[in-house]
């Protein structure tokens, strides 16, 4: 089968393709979609050139810069790389030189055309980068290197990191703003976490002092969720490495772009870390604080392990029994009633440990009063987000990571899983 393109362009014949198709149906359509990117090349050579022709004249200390002639570069696209002669200008002042062509072509400082980039990048937030660029190529035709990649990704997600910052400039402690909701549910849920990952610094490993080991630090992740008229959950997340306040104030913004100060019912969930529970004081004390009840939990069985080290499971039953039907009040006053059963100090420290834990907490334990109300009581909303946006992507075999990498990887993972990925990409300029 020979199948033949004539490509006209304001109809003017610009180019013809032609195609031998033959063999099995896979292989015809593979002849076809190679066809299909020969034609897109030959427009879109045409397109680029009309583009960088239609720039205007750049100006530069008040005064229009000078021509100084044309110089050819291959902008790589999702049909493959094309050639474009662009000018190049000068400052007659300053000397400045610049190819203000580029920055209508081409995403940022990348000789990549801007969708060609949005797919790259929307693959590298779930392929790791050396097997990237084969399945580029598979996919497009397009050979994108390692370093290219990594370099373009690590641009655009910078780019998510600062507009994220930017947002929640204008929240600090102690200053709320006002922000026109875009959801108002009737319940919604405030929640955050940490979550470690493997950076590409080295220290000393105690365990063998003449090796060294990778040094691991946290990405805090917070997310907002709730259910529809339709009972469908919805979620939306935040990331950072920033301080414990300047990351509430970036999830206290979240919050409020997802109905908080509206909501009838705002439930704040984490487990037992103390910065998580100064968010609560600071931004979210209209919020009713949840103690995570599996984190809860892990407490009591500790505390079994030492009071009744034979049977654990015989003394953390009634305990939690205490805990599900009484709550946190419940569970205090029948820890103290044990301590007159214990038989040896490490069960007394044990004890008195996990009596100073409820009792700090006591007022987010209320199980009972959650559970009538619906609420969930645990946290896995949380600890699936950190290893939807962090987990999945920055932990894989033999990862390491800069923190300029780390967050600008985050940033374009959280923007996809956020819905906000075509928003972002329509909106994005990066800097030549």
């Amino acid at each position: 089968m020979l199948v033949q393109f004539t490509v006209e362009v304001d109809g003017k014949v610009v180019g013809a393709v032609q195609q031998e198709l033959s063999g099995s149906a896979a292989e015809m359509e593979e002849g076809l979609r190679q066809t299909h990117q020969r034609t897109g090349r030959i427009v879109m050579e045409r397109v680029l050139q009309q583009v960088a022709l239609q720039v205007r004249t750049p100006r530069c200390c008040g005064r229009a810069m000078k021509n100084c002639g044309q110089r050819g570069i291959g902008v790589l696209t999702t049909y493959g790389e094309v050639p474009v002669e662009r000018t190049r200008y000068r400052c007659k002042t300053c000397g400045h030189e610049c190819y203000p062509a580029d920055a209508e072509m081409c995403c940022g400082r990348h000789r990549v055309t801007k969708p060609l980039a949005k797919r790259a990048c929307q693959l590298a937030t779930k392929e790791h980068f050396p097997g990237l660029s084969q399945l580029i190529q598979d996919q497009h035709g397009v050979t994108l290197g390692h370093d290219r990649l990594w370099e373009l990704a690590r641009d655009v997600g910078t780019h998510a990191e600062r507009l994220k910052k930017a947002e929640a400039a204008c929240c600090r402690v102690g200053r709320k703003v006002l922000i026109t909701p875009d959801v108002t549910p009737r319940r919604l849920y405030i929640t955050l976490d940490g979550i470690l990952y493997p950076t590409n610094l080295s220290e000393p490993d105690p365990a063998d002092p003449t090796h060294q080991k990778a040094v691991y630090q946290q990405m805090k992740v917070g997310a907002v969720y709730w259910q529809d008229e339709r009972e469908h959950w919805h979620k939306k997340m935040t990331w950072g490495r920033e301080s414990p306040a300047e990351f509430v104030a970036a999830l206290y913004r979240l919050a409020c772009r997802c109905g908080y100060e509206q909501a009838d019912e705002k439930v704040f969930a984490a487990d037992g870390a103390d910065w998580c529970w100064d968010a609560l004081a600071t931004f979210f004390s209209a919020a009713t604080g949840v103690l995570d009840w599996y984190h809860a939990s892990e407490h009591v069985w500790d505390a079994a392990k030492s009071v009744c080290p034979a049977e654990p499971k015989s003394w953390a039953g009634p305990a939690l029994d205490q805990m599900h039907d009484g709550g946190g009040t419940a569970l205090l006053a029948w820890l103290r009633e044990q301590q007159s059963l214990v038989v040896n100090e490490t069960a007394d420290a044990a004890l008195e440990q996990l009596i100073g834990y409820v009792a700090h907490r006591v007022d987010r334990m209320d199980y009972p009063s959650y559970r009538q109300r619906g609420w969930q009581i645990g946290t896995g909303m949380i600890e699936s987000t950190c290893k939807q946006v962090v987990g999945q992507r920055l932990k894989g075999p033999g990862m390491h990571w800069s923190e300029h990498g780390a967050l600008a990887m985050t940033a374009l993972k959280a923007t996809e899983l956020n819905g906000d990925w075509h928003s972002f990409w329509k909106s994005l300029v990066l800097c030549i």
